[in-house]
């Protein structure tokens, strides 16, 4: 099996020359960190450390979006995107990375909070939606939104 973190080092080599090169290069070592996480998941200790990461994330998007209601920020506004921004980039490596993983012999709560961060993922959306934000947004599962 490769090493990620070799990857990231490859990757890092070749973002001065060859920018296409060096994101294949970091998807790779993505590939193969969510690879080696999905063996760990067979361990209780780990996957209890990746359940708690992962809840960590989740309470941590959450948090930006009741800090940008309790700032209620003009809607479209700078601050206003940059909050809806950062939940969408907290809500995406949720979603889109640590979703990939499944606990196969169900010693976590993974799947419910896998429900739980699509449901807010959906919330955030419409909130990047409000701020104007230019950029591709990705559903829950990673898929483009053309609306």
């Amino acid at each position: 099996m490769e090493d990620w973190k070799g990857l990231i080092d490859q990757a890092m080599q070749k973002e001065t020359a060859d920018l296409i090169a060096a994101h294949a290069t970091y998807g790779q070592a993505v590939r193969v960190a969510l690879s080696e996480a999905q063996m760990l998941l067979g361990d209780l200790e780990a996957a209890q450390i990746i359940e708690a990461i992962y809840g960590a994330l989740v309470a941590y998007s959450q948090q930006v979006m009741l800090r940008m209601k309790a700032e209620d920020p003009e809607v479209g506004g700078v601050d206003h995107a940059f909050r809806a921004g950062q939940a969408y980039g907290v809500s995406c490596v949720l979603n889109h990375l640590i979703d990939q993983l499944t606990d196969v012999v169900g010693a976590t709560a993974l799947g419910a909070l896998d429900d739980f961060s699509d449901t807010l993922h959906d919330e955030i959306i419409m909130q990047s939606r409000a701020a104007g934000l230019t950029v591709e947004l990705l559903d829950a599962k990673g898929d483009i939104l053309y609306e």
